[in-house]
């Protein structure tokens, strides 16, 4: 049951005549961007996660049109055991005179794959997949403990591609739907994820009704719910699965957890949502704060295919899915001046594989979604410039520094229009477009795309030297200002702050990888640089509390703290006529709406000194809830209470 793993390598007319005499007698799928003549139609790399959930016997990849690692990821695992992986590609030779260092790699390791690729023609036979693995009991038998034992105890299945972990979900809530009067509901990043799932309940239940997402057995039914649906409504049910939960960001996860009972989650460890490793860390810490008693269980042996299978063991080659960081003694003796900070030349992580895996294992590590396009992205960027943290020659922290800007004086006004966005410039033209400050365009920018910590040493410092030698070496690259993007937690924002950067816009829209909005901060070298960060800062200070009673109404509490807070710990100063009218107000002697601008004005003045239990002010004043939203979220009766609070709080003010 091994896969038949055949590359096709010259020309395209030649690649095409050579495969359609593989799939000619066969069912098929071509993914590629340009059908050969003899086929109707192809399915494009972007679009392939349409097949996610199927299995196929025969699939030709065509890259002669660019290597999509993403969709290559994808494309592998839709094979079944005994089926056939054609890849179509240029002579070898062109990939390896090529620009890219990826494809030099790439055509490197399938020069050396040569061995794998006669194997036996016999397609696989149809299985009885209702038959469940000795490691699939197990997940079974643990799930029935999740629905039946203790409360609060949930159930973590973490396996690579192929291993039937979802096929064990979906025989488990068979066994729950066939109790009679059971409600089971699923959850993942997509519909098309949960396909395998839904299929394994299906075969296991005699007189089961399908419809789209939703399986009825009796008085029992299972269904899908979109993880974003879930969280609104939290509909009741007996057991909540969530699949490819590393696809799901953690602040989703961590809703779910804390609201049902009894939930069980599964994720892949190396797949084509990103690796899970960067997940199974931080999901990890969230499970260990609020439910400490919950089980992991890992499963190893494939199902869809036999073990050692050569097409899995060269894409786990190829696109480092099982990259790690180098080993380190968690006790080591540490001192962040040990730390040797230095630009690396990308030359050499094709020429040090140990290297690249390691590199690429910290990044994997240190955030939760690392694709297989970003190993492309780390190799073969244009604009990209790679920063090695050493200890004693051994990789701790790597930071990946885009360069942007200046645009041409061209570009100016059609960027200032709205009529052209160029690649590669997020920071001068967010600050120019969104931020009013056109006068940044002018300016040699660098942007830190992200920084990563060896896990065993992190809250040690070595991030912030980094960021250290990246300012202080700014010169010597005559670049004029510093800034980042990334998803907007409390902690991160801190962190950032620390190092002397200002936030000066949060995103509308949280973004699909983390859940968070994004923020970005910015620090000025030059003069110029540093007029534009005082412009954007002051700007964020008096758009951001405004903001916050439209899109930003549900921000957490925690990061409007932390944004609010003033630079320098001190903000804007109340009237004599404000003082005369909260004293007014806490002594019962006005109404809320009466005082209302000096109240505002006592919750800007509060969150930028940094003042404790402001939840009250952030919720009233400045997010503009509902009197008994604000009695819901702080656990009062109603309006009534709501206000008596108000009043104390402002009292308490007044006497401090």
């Amino acid at each position: 049951r091994w896969r038949r793993f055949r590359l096709i390598a010259g020309s395209r007319e030649q690649g095409y005549r050579r495969a359609e005499k593989r799939v000619a007698d066969s069912s098929f799928v071509w993914i590629g961007r340009k059908p050969p003549a003899w086929l109707e139609k192809a399915l494009p790399p972007e679009k392939i996660d349409g097949l996610l959930g199927q299995e196929v016997t025969s699939l030709v990849f065509d890259a002669h049109d660019g290597f999509d690692a993403d969709a290559f990821a994808i494309a592998v695992g839709l094979v079944t055991g005994g089926g056939q992986f054609l890849l179509l590609t240029p002579p070898l030779t062109q990939w390896q005179a090529s620009g890219s260092r990826f494809l030099r790699r790439l055509a490197g390791l399938l020069e050396k794959s040569a061995p794998y690729t006669c194997l036996s023609d016999v397609l696989p036979a149809e299985e009885d997949h209702a038959i469940a693995t000795a490691e699939q009991v197990k997940i079974i038998e643990a799930l029935r403990h999740v629905v039946h034992g203790h409360r609060k105890r949930p159930l973590v299945v973490v396996a690579d591609r192929g291993r039937g972990k979802s096929a064990a979900f979906g025989m488990a809530a068979a066994t729950m739907l066939a109790e009679g009067g059971r409600t089971v509901l699923v959850t993942a990043p997509r519909r098309k994820a949960t396909l395998a799932l839904f299929r394994h309940a299906a075969l296991a239940l005699p007189e089961v009704q399908e419809h789209k997402g939703l399986l009825e057995q009796g008085d029992s039914q299972m269904q899908f719910v979109a993880p974003d649906e879930l969280l609104r409504t939290l509909p009741a049910c007996d057991l909540l699965l969530v699949d490819e939960a590393a696809g799901i960001p953690v602040p989703m996860l961590e809703k779910l957890l804390l609201h049902y009972r009894r939930i069980a989650f599964s994720t892949t460890v190396h797949g084509y949502e990103g690796s899970g490793k960067g997940f199974d860390l931080r999901f990890s810490r969230v499970l260990d704060r609020h439910r400490p008693q919950w089980k992991k269980l890992l499963m190893h042996e494939p199902v869809r295919w036999a073990a050692d299978d050569p097409l899995e063991k060269f894409t786990f080659r190829a696109l480092l899915l099982d990259a790690e960081p180098a080993v380190i003694a968690g006790d080591v003796a540490f001192d962040v001046e040990r730390v040797v900070v230095e630009q690396l030349h990308r030359d050499e992580l094709l020429q040090n594989e140990a290297l690249l895996r390691q590199l690429f294992g910290l990044l994997i590590s240190a955030h939760y979604r690392t694709t297989p396009a970003d190993l492309q992205h780390l190799m073969d960027a244009q604009n990209l410039h790679l920063w090695v943290g050493w200890l004693d020659e051994c990789p701790v922290g790597a930071m990946l520094v885009a360069d942007e800007g200046p645009l041409p004086q061209g570009l100016h006004e059609p960027v200032m229009n709205g009529k052209r966005r160029p690649a590669d410039h997020l920071l001068p033209l967010t600050l120019a477009t969104r931020c009013g400050c056109p006068e940044v365009l002018d300016l040699h920018c660098e942007r830190v795309v992200r920084i990563a910590v060896h896990p065993a040493l992190q809250q040690r410092g070595i991030g912030s030297r980094l960021l250290q030698v990246l300012r202080d070496s700014a010169p010597d690259r005559s670049v004029d200002l510093l800034g980042s993007s990334f998803g907007a937690t409390p902690e991160l924002v801190r962190f950032w702050r620390r190092n002397g950067f200002d936030p000066v816009r949060l995103g509308y829209r949280r973004e699909a990888s983390s859940g968070a909005h994004s923020v970005l901060v910015l620090q000025g070298l030059s003069s110029a640089a540093q007029s534009v960060q005082a412009a954007s800062r002051e700007g964020f200070e008096d758009r951001f509390p405004l903001q916050l009673a439209e899109v930003f109404a549900s921000l957490a509490l925690g990061l409007v703290k932390v944004l609010m807070r003033g630079p320098d710990g001190r903000g804007p100063r109340l009237s004599q006529a404000d003082l005369v009218s909260l004293r007014t107000f806490s002594d019962g002697g006005r109404e809320y709406l009466d005082c209302v601008g000096a109240l505002y004005r006592l919750a800007l003045c509060q969150l930028a000194d940094g003042a404790n239990d402001t939840e009250i002010l952030i919720f009233k004043l400045l997010q503009k809830r509902s009197w008994q939203d604000v009695a819901s979220a702080m656990g009062l009766p109603g309006k009534k209470a709501v206000v008596t609070r108000l009043r104390q709080h402002v009292a308490l003010f007044l006497a401090s």
